[in-house]
């Protein structure tokens, strides 16, 4: 009797978690979706620029390490961006050659873990106390966000290791695994549309 009723009381427990658990809660849902930030040097002549160079993997940051993607999700970002980049009247700088800007992306993997803790207590009836029983759930997520820059090659200083970005853009939820490619590529094209001061017309 004693084991069939704890196991009522676990039972019992384990249900009401599950209804009230939020995967995740509503302010941290919007980091699953794809947001555009997008900011750039307002003293900047873009007409400076013509050339960039644009590295063939993405750098990944997480708690854990740093690591290059390589992977075809990661060239069709590249592609996108590169593209955005020809239509804007820039060029890719050939192997070896010195760039004007310097595409750098990375992307930031973040892992969320919750734990939910539920006070139950349970109550036997052939014993004269009550007795405490703390189960703990474990619910987790991960989130991403990819962060594009443009560094300026023509301006380096090296005595104080210092660069400088002209543009950058910030996509949240990138790379998470519920987008679809063209929604990703699309998020590329949507920071571009939204700095149309990225634009040049050098020769």
């Amino acid at each position: 009797m004693k084991t069939k009723l704890g196991f009522l009381i676990l039972g019992t427990g384990l249900m009401l978690t599950m209804a009230c658990m939020k995967y995740p809660p509503n302010s941290d849902r919007l980091l699953e979706d794809l947001a555009v930030i997008t900011q750039y040097d307002t003293k900047a002549d873009f007409n400076d620029y013509k050339t960039y160079s644009i590295p063939n993997s993405i750098t990944k940051i997480t708690d854990r390490d740093t690591t290059q993607v390589t992977n075809q999700l990661a060239q069709d970002i590249l592609n996108q961006i590169a593209k955005n980049m020809d239509a804007r009247g820039f060029v890719k700088a050939a192997a070896g050659e010195k760039a004007d800007f310097g595409v750098q992306p990375i992307y930031f993997q973040n892992t969320y873990v919750y734990t939910y803790y539920y006070d139950w207590w349970g109550y036997y009836p052939y014993w004269y106390y009550y007795y405490p029983y703390y189960p703990v759930y474990y619910s987790s997520y991960t989130t991403g966000m990819i962060n594009i820059e443009l560094i300026d090659m023509k301006i380096v200083d090296p005595e104080n290791q210092r660069l400088y970005i002209r543009w950058n853009a910030f996509i949240r939820g990138l790379l998470t695994g519920t987008h679809t490619t063209a929604e990703i590529t699309g998020s590329v094209d949507q920071a571009f549309i939204q700095t149309p001061q990225l634009i040049t017309t050098a020769q």
